[in-house]
């Protein structure tokens, strides 16, 4: 049966080189070393060898998982896959989940709440975005519906201010009716309701720079008739009408700038 010739610390704190019969067998943590009282000269029988490789693993699994939430808070599932990366049996993960859970180191229902909290007080995405943000993270339908049942829909309101002045500064140089169009998009598309994005345009109170809006609607007429020069007559006004109608320009206006146009 294997005997321990020779026992080794390793440059890295709190492991060790474990050597059988004069030869290099393993490396080991601390706390494996003590627990099985390990010491040069033991005799180790199949089983016993058996037990301390076992012990090791699920050692180096939670070391693993431990240096992985040092950073941050991780979900279960997070967890599961880094170790999993990492080759580690299945029923060593599941271990390992259990050991974190009990220390309450891994704690999903206190993840989602966190990760809601975040999103409240400094983000700019709704429920919608949230909740897809906290599936993708694993965390279960479950938790996340008993978690954004906790907040009351008002408290989403400044995140959605804050989503709608970004969109808003972002689209200055839009057609009126476009920009409207682009900031409800825009918080529909970051999880807001239908009914929210509209309050937040009631809320923004946009006025048309009609000014702005003509020499801007002169400017890209002048371009797309350029662009369009390959064609004739009524074709090429109206390939222009529809390339400007696009940009969100109203129909009227167009209408009026074109009539100044010379085919």
């Amino acid at each position: 049966m294997p005997t321990i010739t020779k026992i080794t610390p390793q440059k890295r704190a709190g492991r060790f080189n474990l050597f059988l019969d004069e030869k290099f067998a393993f490396g080991i943590s601390e706390s494996t070393l003590v627990k099985f009282r390990l010491t040069k000269g033991m005799v180790l029988d199949e089983l016993a060898l058996k037990d301390v490789l076992a012990a090791q693993q699920q050692a180096e699994a939670n070391s693993t998982a431990l240096n992985f939430l040092s950073g941050q808070q991780r979900t279960r599932h997070e967890v599961a896959e880094k170790l999993k990366t990492a080759e580690i049996p299945a029923d060593v993960i599941q271990h390992t989940l259990t050991y974190l859970a009990d220390l309450h180191y891994l704690d999903d229902d206190q993840y989602a709440q966190s990760f809601i909290n975040d999103a409240l007080a400094l983000g700019d995405k709704g429920p919608g975005v949230v909740s897809q943000k906290l599936i993708q993270r694993g965390v279960s339908d479950q938790v996340i519906q008993a978690s954004l049942g906790e907040v009351d829909p008002d408290h989403w309101l400044p995140a959605a201010r804050r989503a709608a002045k970004k969109s808003a500064n972002q689209s200055t140089r839009e057609p009126f009716f476009k920009r409207q169009q682009k900031i409800r998009l825009a918080l529909i598309k970051k999880g807001f309701s239908g009914d929210v994005a509209d309050a937040m345009l009631t809320e923004l109170d946009l006025q048309p720079d009609e000014d702005g809006e003509h020499e801007r609607l002169v400017q890209d007429a002048e371009k797309q008739w350029r662009l369009k020069r390959k064609y004739e007559g009524f074709d090429r006004r109206n390939r222009v009408k529809m390339a400007l109608f696009r940009k969100g320009y109203e129909l009227d206006a167009i209408d009026a700038v074109l009539a100044e146009f010379n085919d």
